[in-house]
């Protein structure tokens, strides 16, 4: 009896230390079952990877991409490439023993069969919007990290939101500026509604003067911007050096837009407006501030 209830004490004992176990379904809609949370997490994409962090799974963290530099833990992580899935290196995150891999679906789905012959317990998320994010924090946080911390992020972060959305609830839609964003210039091309960055615009207040295309990332020519006269050019720092006030005076016929002459030109943070993570209402501020810095 006495060794039964040692044996016992002792299995209650291995849960408590290891966790319980974790399932849940992926976007593919693969089942993903873990007999513990994951001790060891190899991320490949960038925004996954701040939303592990964020999820309280940094110790489990052990390699990422040449592109996750933030927070400043993940820069100091080995690589296993970039973020195409070309450049990922099989034998590498082979070689680190992963008890979970993680990608988006879109990029790295294709993957899933590569890693499933190696042995590899992979789980793809969609991070199209921002119910996405908060679903996916809400995930990694009970499959590799802390539940109490990924709970307490998400409900912050809408907290953040709808104060947002208060404030902006007093400009009336036909007072909200209007928004070009440039996502290049050769070829000129920007950002439908339907992106994460459309979602971030709109979110803090911005008109997309492209806001009716369909495609997600269309090629545009320089009259339609004519056409609209947006009151404000937008892009990511990251794109800085061709949006200069004036490079863009140097353009052929940009003069004409008042938003060139009168320099009316916002450069945000590419890592943070570009990255469907949990900085995403860090970029929708950026947004708000720039627009309206009287609300803000």
């Amino acid at each position: 009896m006495k060794k039964t209830i040692a044996l016992v004490l002792a299995l209650a004992a291995g849960v408590a230390a290891f966790g319980q176990a974790v399932s849940f379904t992926d976007a593919r809609g693969q089942d993903i079952q873990l007999a513990r949370p994951a001790l060891r997490v190899v991320s490949l994409s960038p925004a996954l990877t701040e939303i592990l962090y964020a999820a309280g799974a940094g110790p489990a963290m052990v390699a990422v991409t040449s592109y996750c530099n933030y927070p400043a833990a993940a820069d100091k992580l080995p690589e296993i490439g970039g973020f195409s899935p070309n450049t990922v290196n099989l034998e590498a995150i082979v070689a680190l023993q992963p008890d979970l891999v993680v990608g988006e679906v879109a990029a790295h789905g294709r993957l899933a069969e590569g890693f499933a012959a190696a042995g590899l317990r992979f789980a793809a998320f969609d991070l199209t919007d921002f119910q996405d994010v908060y679903d996916a924090i809400g995930t990694l946080g009970r499959a590799a990290g802390n539940k109490k911390t990924a709970d307490a992020l998400v409900k912050d972060m809408k907290a953040r939101v709808a104060i947002i959305e208060k404030k902006l609830a007093t400009v009336s839609a036909d007072k909200r500026p209007s928004v070009f964003y440039e996502v290049w210039d050769e070829p000129l091309m920007t950002a439908g509604p339907k992106t994460f960055i459309g979602m971030v615009l709109a979110a803090g207040g911005a008109r997309n003067i492209f806001e009716d295309v369909a495609e997600d990332w269309p090629m545009i020519s320089f009259e339609a911007i004519v056409t609209r006269q947006p009151d404000l050019i937008v892009a990511s720092n990251t794109h800085g050096e061709a949006l200069s006030a004036d490079k863009l005076a140097a353009r052929p016929g940009w003069s004409t837009l008042a938003a060139v002459r009168e320099r009316r030109i916002v450069l945000l943070d590419g890592d943070i407006v570009s990255r469907p993570g949990p900085r995403f209402v860090d970029a929708i501020e950026l947004v708000a501030k720039a627009l309206y810095p009287d609300l803000f």
